[in-house]
This record gives C-alpha cells, structure tokens and sequence, in this order.
C-alpha cells in the first residue's frame, strides 16, 4: 500500500498546466494603441520643424530690430558730426577773424554812404579791429583820437578824419578790401556815454552786420541810422 501512495504522487514533470504561472501578455497603453510609428514620427519631425521656424523667425527680428537701431544710431552719429564740424568752423573763423584798418588808401572813390549812431564810453580805449579808438570829453568839447589820428571835436561841428584802407579776413582769406572817409560829429551826452554820427564813406558796399558785429567791441554801440 505503501509503495501505491508512493507510486500516486505526482512527479514534477506531471505537475498540471494549472499550477504553472502564466506570464500575463502586457496591455499597450491607449495612446500608444492609437499612434502607429510612422505617424509618431511624423508628430516629432512637424513639431521640430516649427521649434525650427520659431527660432528662426526670432532671430529675423532680432536682425531686424538692430539693423534698424544702428541705422538710426548712425544717422545720429552723422548729424552729431556735421554740427561739431559747423561750430568748430564757426569758432575757428572768429578766432582768426582780423581786421586792419588805418592802412593808407588804394584811391580816392567813395561811392558808397552809410550813417551811424555811435556810442562810446568816456576815456577808454577800443580797439575796432585793430585800430585804437579813444573819446575823452572836455566840457562841451571831446579829444576823438582814431589810431594815430587825434582830432577835437565840438557839439554839432561836423569833422573829417584822414581816408585810409581796411582789409578784413578770417582763415587767412580775404573777405573784403575797402577804403573809407569818416565825417563824425559830436552830439553830446547818451546814457553817460558820448553820442557820435558817423558818416562813413567807402570804395565798397557797405559791411554786411554780422562782419560789423565781430568788428565793433562789447563796450560800444553801432546803430545803422
């Protein structure tokens, strides 16, 4: 009976299928279901393309917000130039800015006529261009000495001074040659200061303003008239 019992146990190999564990089959995902490969490929090159066009489109505008910066940028750098250039032009013609008058006359012509309002201090020096101007009243009388030229003058009496030559330049240039012939008559006290009419006779035209203005010191007053 014993060898029966033996002989009924079931040996390893007979072991039925039901006790054998089966491997389970794993389930794809439903995304995963749903893509083939092909298509998942497709996905991945379209959305690297527009990554792609994305930056690319950036770095266009990039390019394009600086070209037009630097455009700008460089127009200013331009202008900027062009006015340093004006005023260091301007400044260098004032510097070298002369006038020399007293010189003796090329003729005897003077078509030209202009009046003016003169107004000089008491007793100082000016000096119009070159020439040294200097008034210093005596009661109703001034002692008007033009260079080297010293005249007196009395209230109303018109006098002549000497004609002479002036030669104006700036950078080395000429600008304008001219003799002239001064008639000046005293006319007395102006905001403390001593009143002249000059007639100012000349070969030339007469001196434009702004010549007129680098011409005449800050201490005096020259009014067309």
């Amino acid at each position: 009976m014993a060898e029966e019992q033996e002989n009924n146990v079931p040996s390893p190999a007979e072991t039925p299928e039901e006790a054998v564990p089966q491997k389970e089959t794993p389930v794809p995902s439903p995304e995963a279901a749903g893509i083939t490969e092909e298509e998942r490929q497709k996905i991945i090159a379209e959305e690297r393309q527009r990554v792609k066009e994305e930056q690319k489109f950036k770095e266009e505008a990039v390019k394009s917000y600086k070209k037009e910066h630097k455009k700008g940028f460089g127009f200013f750098k331009i202008l900027l130039l062009l006015l340093v250039l004006i005023v260091v032009a301007v400044a260098g013609g004032y510097v070298t800015f002369s006038a020399y008058g007293n010189q003796n006359p090329w003729g005897d012509s003077y078509p030209y006529v202009a009046t003016y309002d003169v107004l000089l201090p008491d007793s100082s020096e000016l000096f119009f261009g070159n020439v040294p101007v200097l008034a210093v009243s005596s009661g109703n009388d001034v002692t008007l000495k033009i260079g080297n030229e010293r005249q007196i003058l009395s209230i109303g009496t018109p006098v002549e001074f000497q004609p002479a030559h002036m030669t104006v330049k700036t950078y080395g240039i000429t600008l304008r040659e001219s003799d002239y012939h001064l008639t000046i008559t005293y006319r007395g006290l102006v905001e403390n200061r001593l009143d002249f009419l000059v007639s100012a006779r000349t070969s030339a035209p007469p001196m434009s303003s702004w010549m007129t203005g680098l011409i005449v010191p800050s201490q005096a007053t020259v009014r067309p008239v």
